[in-house]
């Protein structure tokens, strides 16, 4: 037994489900997921210091963490441990058959294991960058205090684990999809649509600041016609935005492998046009937070500013077209979405080829796979075949991604484009796995709008 199968015997897990569960049970799992993660991150941990730091906020709100309570870690370790395993997986490092259930099973563990490491690291990294602070005025030891706040924060993680490894096993989809969509969404309705800003130290998930049509209407009501409409106008840009990514979601590009003469029948494998999904979005964003974090996010600090969203709309409503005079602001906006877009092509071309979705490897999956209709046929045509629209695709995919991630950050969208992107995609596998349990008539008008563009 390896050193991760030992550490994956002593993590807590959840138990596989010993009946069939209905999917009315699997609904209300779902929600008591949901209910749970909430209450979790509205309990403040003991000890922490009433100023919360505010400078991650989005990044926060990307991984499902609400700093300062129980919620802190977020989901952001099994996402980055789900990751390291596919890279390491696709790439040979680690040889796992995941097509068998032992593949599979020590492909979960071993995720398991990274996750914990990953919660451990993230709760130290909270702590020693300030972000979470200690309250001295306690009359506690300071150190002790330090410990027992990562103590906290370890077994908040460990919480998050378990809802993830729960929702699984017995809910519609995973943890990680469920805090995801929940946070996402919340956080986007409230951005928008919220009337009043909390009290200043508030750290309750639901405490956003003022929405951006409240606030759009305010500002024309006092007469502020500039910045009024600022607000507005940001606010239909991140429907545009949420309503563009919806749609590239729903695309496919139909490949035909093979040609039958008999009755001139077609095989096609069908493609998402985002293969690669929303993750050259997040490696860059993650690479944006990364390179803040070591100018201390200084907001005074040139490289800061430059990775800082531009935020246009909101700029010309505060400042009007004088903004746009100035060189900097011009070469920010041409930066940050070029670092979005050129970035995102590289990744997502970097990404098929590290996890083993390059034409080589996905030819032999079909042509090994019994019940595929290539089965037996010759992977190397099958591979000639995909290459012609896999390698584009990889590249469009990741110039898509990126561009609508950038341009939710320089159109000043509610939320961050990266939150945007993430929302629809988890959407998407949220609706897939729905189809999966034939759940989509419980919901007959999402599924008759995503049948039709599915």
């Amino acid at each position: 037994m390896s050193l991760f199968d030992t550490i994956a015997s002593y993590l807590p897990t959840i138990e596989n489900p010993k009946k069939l569960l209905s999917l009315r049970e699997r609904i209300y799992n779902t929600l008591l997921v949901i209910v749970l993660y909430t209450i979790i991150a509205s309990i403040p941990l003991f000890g922490i210091s009433p100023e919360v730091s505010t400078r991650l906020e989005q990044l926060m709100w990307l991984f499902g963490s609400n700093l300062g309570t129980l919620a802190s870690v977020g989901i952001a370790p099994p996402i980055v441990a789900g990751i390291l395993m596919q890279l390491l997986v696709g790439m040979k490092i680690i040889d796992i058959d995941i097509t068998k259930d032992e593949g599979r099973e020590k492909f979960d563990n071993y995720t398991r294991v990274l996750a914990f490491f990953f919660i451990i690291i993230e709760s130290l990294v909270l702590i020693t960058s300030g972000n979470i602070v200690p309250n001295i005025y306690l009359g506690i030891n300071i150190y002790l205090l330090y410990i027992i706040l990562f103590i906290q924060l370890v077994i908040g993680g460990l919480i998050i684990l378990l809802l993830d490894d729960f929702a699984y096993k017995y809910g519609i989809t995973s943890g990680i999809n469920i805090i995801i969509l929940t946070v996402s969404s919340v956080a986007l309705a409230l951005r928008l649509f919220k009337l009043l800003s909390p009290p200043a130290g508030n750290i309750n998930l639901f405490a956003q600041p003022t929405g951006y049509i409240p606030a759009g209407l305010l500002y024309l009501s006092e007469g502020n016609f500039n910045l009024g409409l600022a607000f507005i106008f940001a606010a239909i840009a991140t429907f545009g935005i949420l309503i563009f990514a919806v749609y590239l979601q729903s695309l496919k590009v139909e490949v035909p492998l093979l040609y039958f003469n008999i009755n001139g029948e077609v095989i096609k494998y069908p493609i998402q046009l985002l293969y690669t999904s929303v993750i050259p979005a997040i490696f860059i964003y993650a690479l944006i937070i990364e390179l803040q974090s070591i100018f201390g996010f200084n907001p005074n600090n040139p490289i800061v500013q430059l990775l800082s969203p531009p935020n246009v709309i909101i700029n010309l409503g505060q400042f009007g077209i004088s903004w746009l005079y100035n060189w900097f602001n011009i070469f920010h906006i041409i930066f940050y979405f070029l670092l979005f877009v050129i970035g995102g092509m590289f990744i997502s071309k970097f990404w098929i080829y590290a996890i083993g979705m390059d034409p080589k490897n996905l030819a032999n999956y079909l042509t090994n796979e019994p019940t595929s209709p290539l089965y037996m046929r010759d992977p190397r045509i099958v591979e000639d075949t995909l290459r012609k629209y896999i390698d584009p695709i990889g590249y469009l995919s990741g110039f898509l991604m990126g561009l609508l991630a950038s341009l939710g950050d320089i159109l000043s969208s509610a939320v961050s484009g990266v939150s945007i992107l993430l929302l629809i995609v988890i959407a998407g596998q949220i609706y897939n796995d729905m189809k999966r349990l034939n759940a989509l008539h419980l919901f007959p008008l999402i599924g008759k709008y995503l049948s039709k563009n599915g």
